[in-house]
């Protein structure tokens, strides 16, 4: 049977019904209950490859009610495991390459800091399956992972999946056949996840899926199904070395073009990232970190996450891929592979170009160090100060009275 690559599936992050607003994060599919309005705004994933063993992690956070939350990714195979991870592992890989921006000049008198220095569908009903072999799809597996229900489903025909999804409680739109379809027709099946009985929202977790062999391939198509308008993507892939998309751009941020506003304390990075993503047709990834793993010291359970991202990789390389792009560019399944530029990329970025500093300088009066704690643009200001203060003096001291002494008396020449 041909195997296709990782699915990222669907996340819909915001979703509005009747007044209420409920959010999914996830990169599985994520699939609203019928007659609610969705967008999509973003999500976060890992991925861990290597000949013996690929690993994706997916971030979940949904709030509204936990009926309503079912979340169905396509795999490779129906030989996949699906583990709860801990959400200390992507907040310290998020951190740990997160773009960090410093201007270059000092912060001037006044400034005491310079420092910026899946598918969530209507679920409920029934939860027994009652099997039905004529039915058309095939349960692999069923579990409780954590304070999920799991259960693993292949078929050939689409429209069967559906049924079996809908007969069963799970309100997945039916815009969601052509996409089903679409995999099915390259031999995907599907885990699907929903909180089990008497699970809250505050019981879900990251969790994490094991598939046998390298696969490098993300099914990006699914995204688009009930999606519109930009979505954010930001994807860490842990490998032997670099890696990059493929079949999509790869960018930089042009550091060069880094400005500081001491105004606002914000620099111009958004700015530049948008720029290169459309610089490459506005369907580029964006490199913004490049190091070996062990560089980001995780800690805690992040590291235990990270153990078994290096379980089959000797000297685990973590490279940080983020885009905003249109859902109409999303043309086609992300394909990872090794980068032709295997050097790294630090995410300590500075911003070497001043906007509004003049205006920041000492504006609420200077402190009384302030002369010393100055350098660089402010000690020209200082030093403009300080020669219209000698060139006053000597003009002065032209203009002072000679006194001379004539015939006893005391006079003044003044010129």
């Amino acid at each position: 049977m041909a195997r296709t690559g990782i699915a990222i599936g669907i996340i819909l992050a915001a979703v509005v019904a009747m007044g209420e607003r409920r959010e999914a994060h996830a990169c599985g599919g994520c699939f609203a209950p019928p007659g609610e309005i969705t967008t999509v705004d973003g999500h976060r994933m890992v991925i861990a490859l290597s000949t013996a063993e690929t690993v994706l992690w997916d971030q979940i956070v949904y709030s509204g009610d936990p009926q309503d939350f079912v979340w169905v990714l396509p795999v490779p195979s129906e030989l996949v495991k699906v583990e709860l991870a801990d959400q200390a592992f992507f907040q310290q890989i998020d951190a740990g390459t997160a773009p960090t921006i410093v201007p270059a000049s000092p912060p001037p008198c006044s400034a005491a800091s310079a420092a910026e220095c899946g598918g969530c569908g209507g679920g409920g009903g029934d939860a027994g399956y009652d099997d039905d072999p004529s039915d058309g799809v095939t349960v692999y597996d069923r579990d409780i992972v954590g304070p999920y229900e799991m259960v693993t489903l292949g078929a050939e025909d689409p429209n069967a999946l559906y049924d079996w999804l809908t007969l069963r409680g799970y309100a997945i739109p039916e815009s969601t056949v052509p996409a089903l379809e679409y995999y099915i027709d390259r031999h995907s099946v599907f885990v699907v996840l929903r909180l089990a009985p008497g699970e809250g929202v505050s019981a879900m977790q990251p969790v994490r899926v094991r598939y046998p062999g390298y696969m490098a391939t993300f099914p990006l198509k699914m995204v688009v199904v009930g999606a519109s308008g930009v979505l954010d993507l930001a994807l860490w892939v842990i490998a032997e070395q670099r890696y990059e998309a493929r079949n999509y751009g790869t960018a930089r941020v042009d550091e060069s073009q880094l400005a500081w506003d001491w105004s606002s304390n914000l620099s111009n990075y958004q700015a530049l990232f948008d720029a290169a993503v459309l610089a490459g047709n506005s369907r580029a990834w964006v490199v913004e970190h490049a190091s070996p793993l062990a560089d980001l010291g995780l800690s805690g359970d992040a590291a235990a996450d990270a153990e078994v991202a290096a379980a089959h990789i000797p000297y685990p390389y973590l490279t940080r891929l983020r885009t905003r792009m249109l859902i109409d560019h999303i043309d086609q399944d992300m394909e990872l592979a090794p980068s032709a530029d295997a050097t790294d990329v630090s995410s300590q970025l500075v911003a070497a170009i001043d906007v509004n500093y003049d205006q920041a300088i000492c504006a609420s009066g200077p402190p009384p160090d302030c002369a010393v704690a100055g350098h660089g643009p402010v000690n020209r200001y200082l030093g403009t100060l300080l020669l219209f203060g000698l060139v006053a003096v000597a003009l002065r001291r032209r203009r002072k009275p000679q006194a001379a002494r004539v015939g006893g008396m005391t006079t003044w020449n003044g010129r």
